[in-house]
């Protein structure tokens, strides 16, 4: 029997859950909320999956490990990959797209279809691009920390909320 790590133990940890029952697999999964969805499973460790130790050590005597988010600690995953874990995406991948901006020129220059894009770093850059606003704004790094609308003052006039 295979032993498979999850770092994340949300919504889609449950459903990759649901479609491991056909296989002989032990599913494990770390995850830093004791409410998790996966939360009630036999395997679930509570732990921090940003962390290089606990990941490391969560992740040390599995056959592979998968992910169910992008932000987790890339590090320790790059260290269980050399020691023989089996690391799903590989951690190169993953550390491509926790950086969306990196990501999106990895699209672009490998022809893989995506939105339009501006790579824009500071306020005096926005100010030089200001006739693409509306715009929405997505961070490079850390990955996960939304999206964010952006408006010119202008069109604050409009906003009834």
């Amino acid at each position: 029997m295979k032993r498979i790590g999850i770092l994340g133990g949300g919504q889609l940890g449950r459903m990759l859950a649901q479609s491991a029952l056909s296989y002989d697999v032990e599913l494990h999964f770390l995850d830093p909320d004791p409410a998790a969805p996966c939360a009630g499973f036999k395997h679930f460790v509570l732990g921090d999956i940003t962390n290089f130790e606990q990941v490391y050590q969560f992740g040390k005597d599995l056959d592979a490990l998968t992910i169910e988010i992008e932000k987790v600690n890339v590090l320790a995953l790059k260290k269980l990959s050399a020691e023989g874990v089996k690391i799903i995406p590989k951690p190169e991948h993953i550390e491509l797209i926790q950086d969306k901006c990196k990501q999106k020129v990895f699209y672009q220059e490998n022809g893989i279809p995506t939105a339009d894009f501006q790579l824009i770093s500071n306020k005096s850059e926005l100010l030089e691009h200001s006739q693409l606003l509306p715009a929405f704004q997505k961070l490079a790094a850390p990955a996960g920390k939304g999206v964010v609308e952006i408006k010119p003052r202008w069109m604050s006039i409009f906003d009834t909320g």
